[in-house]
């Protein structure tokens, strides 16, 4: 940082305090010329004179007068310059005689945060001058907070069953000021990793073969990957303190990765005029905002908005690079040979849109996915070897293009988990805040009225263009408990099933199938009426999609007229006027002195009983378990050197491995989530007063249940399960594939 007003803030109290103090200023003295030091980038300076400022007596004036504002703003310069042994003689410095060891560190790492947090340009962070010079500076400044609380004595771990023990307060306020610095260091990373996402983007959408921002990306994600990895222990370490060291070391990586930090930025409203916001987790905060509330009614004055841990963080940051690529035509890896997908989806955009992409606004993705459908028709109708396989081309192209959309929504949308205002402004207008991912806040009713407006859009031109290919449409929003998701209906594309960022399509064949088995279960009488009966089957069938195994109520209702245009205005009215005021519920779930008050707030719950039963097993099953008998089988499976007899035999092994792992996380759905399905359900049934007249109950038990990570292995397991079936060399299981990592649901 270059002399001149920044002197001003940063060290002219020590000038003023030389000029106050002749001619006792020695120690002054030393300290002023430290900060000039600092100020020029002075490291081999900076190094002697800390040295020679800490054998001075920092508890006595002339400095002990000095604010402890100046020491922390020397100690912030030089943290970020990454001289951490400078930067631990200096915080370890005693400037007061009060308080523990542990409490003076933890006070200056405070001043250190507190400086970055509220004045991050006075040490040249998101100064938007030269962005990756401050990330190195950030991942200095995480380093050094890292190597301290590798070191830091940690509180002892609650034994169990004993009474927790209070902590003393010198005991946890080193180890939680540290987090919350590891904490901050890595907000201010992914401030600048989106800053500089924004203008990687802008060169693609200018020119889909400039990648040059993005593989830059790569390489600072990469940096930020190894200092927060746990590190790979050498088998020949012999020396045990060493090895202990490193095992601690670990640990802490560990603890790092897996702590929960804040992503969404928000202010809460101190009365019932001023409504809780969500804002725009990046400066300036209020650029974007959307009024938000819980929908548990006991919850009104600070809802708990949830974080994300930093594992996780980091992974999603890796996905998005990668769609980012892989939308534009590029590779993961820069060195990786383009593949007949790359090439495909390059023709696609220089063919379809001039090599210009942009995929920001609703129309943009709208002409995306409506050239994506018609370049995979073309290809699919191309490669079919016979006339069945052509007469299937146009519905297995709108299942990729709808996958295509879901991937879309999936990386640049996050869930907000809290109810978004139902009134102005259009959803299909408004801008939402970001997350610190740089994912757009939206609940339930958000996705919806976007995947209905830009699906129905991209359906309506498929037939303009095509001649009723996808056959009479029909859309129709679909509500559930706390809930309100989409079907749409096509004569010849199937069914598309819509909740939250999430769609996928059932094709006409597959939709018979399922309504065979959902008519033989036991079930009570249906319409008469075959459309009717349809009706029920389709929004049976959305219910399954949503929650299985869970008796709830339902109602839909067409989204549109016949006749009526597919616009911004017509969608977000139907919403607002068939969605907004619409109700399952009889009043009494409002009323706290009835018997049946909140009792819409237990499919809430039990969602959230689900959600940590997922984060708890299904992600150890797929991402531990299964993984770890790939590993274990990998290289015997994909091998041909061996004669089919051994091959079979190491199959069967690796296959009884798997449906172990199966039975386990399918035993624990069974005794943890179903018994409290199976109860809610009976409540549901049990209490005629609750749903409103025309209100009917969906009967979960005529669908199978639905777990995705499951079924990917069960199609795996029946996909190898053929005698004589061996794997190709380069085969891998989903669940062995970067990409599809399971994340905590946060």
């Amino acid at each position: 940082m270059v002399k001149g007003s920044s002197a001003i803030t940063f060290y002219r109290e020590v000038d003023d305090a030389i000029a106050r103090n002749p001619p006792n200023v020695g120690d002054l003295v030393v300290l002023k010329k430290l900060c000039e030091a600092v100020e020029a980038d002075d490291k081999s300076a900076v190094a002697r004179l800390t040295r020679e400022l800490v054998n001075l007596s920092g508890v006595e004036d002339p400095l002990h007068a000095i604010s402890y504002e100046l020491f922390h703003a020397v100690m912030a310069r030089i943290l970020l310059s990454g001289w951490f042994e400078e930067l631990d003689l200096l915080i370890n410095w005693p400037q007061t005689r009060f308080g523990t060891k542990n409490e003076r560190v933890a006070d200056n790492w405070n001043g250190i945060v507190t400086i970055v947090k509220e004045q991050p340009r006075s040490v040249g962070l998101l100064t938007e001058q030269n962005r990756e010079k401050e990330w190195q500076r950030s991942l200095n400044g995480l380093d050094g907070a890292m190597r301290h609380f590798a070191k830091v004595d940690l509180p002892p771990a609650a034994r169990m069953g004993a009474p927790p023990e209070g902590l003393t307060l010198y005991e946890r306020i080193l180890p939680e000021q540290l987090l919350e610095t590891i904490e901050q260091f890595y907000r201010i990373l992914q401030i600048l990793f989106q800053q500089m996402l924004e203008l990687a983007v802008v060169k693609l959408e200018r020119d889909n073969n400039d990648a040059a921002g993005l593989r830059k990306l790569q390489d600072l994600q990469l940096s930020l990957w190894i200092l927060l990895s746990p590190k790979d222990i050498q088998n020949d370490v012999k020396i045990k303190t060493v090895l202990d060291e490193q095992k601690v070391q670990n640990n802490r990586r560990t603890m790092i990765l897996n702590k929960m930090i804040r992503v969404a930025e928000f202010r809460y409203g101190r009365s019932g005029a001023r409504p809780h916001r969500f804002l725009d987790a990046f400066p300036p905060h209020d650029s974007r905002s959307v009024i938000f509330n819980s929908l548990d009614r006991e919850d009104r004055e600070e809802p708990y908005v949830r974080g994300e841990r930093i594992g996780s963080i980091q992974v999603s940051r890796d996905r998005q690079l990668a769609y980012f690529l892989v939308t534009y035509g590029h590779t993961w890896d820069p060195n990786q040979r383009l593949t007949q997908a790359h090439l495909f989806r390059r023709a696609l955009i220089k063919g379809r849109h001039g090599g210009r992409l942009r995929l920001v606004e609703n129309d943009e993705l709208i002409a995306f996915l409506y050239s994506f459908f018609a370049e995979t028709l073309a290809e699919f109708t191309r490669q079919a070897p016979t006339a069945v396989d052509k007469s299937k081309a146009g519905v297995n192209a709108w299942r990729a293009t709808v996958d295509m959309a879901s991937v879309y929504f999936g990386q640049v949308t996050t869930h907000s988990r809290l109810n978004l205002t139902e009134g102005p402004p259009n959803y299909l207008t408004h801008t939402f805040p970001r997350n610190l991912i740089g994912r757009l806040l939206q609940d339930c009713g958000v996705h919806a009225v976007r995947s209905a407006y830009i699906l129905l859009s991209v359906l309506n031109r498929i037939n303009g263009v095509h001649a009723e290919l996808a056959g009479p449409i029909r859309a129709r929003w679909v509500r559930l408990p706390l809930h309100v998701g989409m079907l749409i209906q096509t004569g010849n594309f199937g069914v598309v099933v819509q909740h939250n960022e999430y769609a996928s399509v059932t094709d006409n064949d597959e939709l018979s199938s399922i309504r065979t088995a959902w008519e033989r279960q036991p079930h009570e009488s249906d319409p008469s009426d075959p459309n009717d009966a349809t009706l029920k089957f389709h929004e049976d069938l959305t219910a399954n999609g949503f929650s299985s195994d869970l008796d709830m109520p339902i109602s839909s209702i067409p989204i549109l007229e016949a006749g009526e245009p597919v616009t911004t205005h017509t969608i977000w009215n139907s919403y607002q006027k068939k969605v907004v005021p619409s109700q399952l519920f009889t009043r009494l779930v409002g009323a706290s002195n009835a018997p049946q008050y909140q009792f819409d707030v237990r499919y809430l719950r039990l969602s959230e009983l689900e959600r940590e039963w997922y984060n708890r097993h299904v992600l150890r099953f797929w991402n531990t378990e299964c993984f770890a008998i790939w590993e274990s089988w990998a290289s015997v499976l994909t091998s041909t050197k061996i004669s089919d007899k051994e091959y079979e035999k190491h199959k069967q092994a690796y296959m009884k491995g798997l449906n172990e792992a199966l039975d386990r996380v399918e035993d624990s759905y069974e005794q943890q989530i179903r018994p409290k399905k199976d109860e809610l359900s009976d409540a549901l049934r049990a209490d005629s007063r609750l749903l409103l007249p025309r209100v009917r109950i969906v009967s979960a038990a005529r669908l199978e249940t639905v777990l995705p990570a499951v079924e990917k292995v069960v199609d795996h397991l029946n996909e190898i399960s053929q005698p004589g079936f061996r794997l190709k060399p380069d085969f891998a299981p989903p669940f062995a594939r970067k990409e599809e990592v399971l994340l905590e649901v946060p």
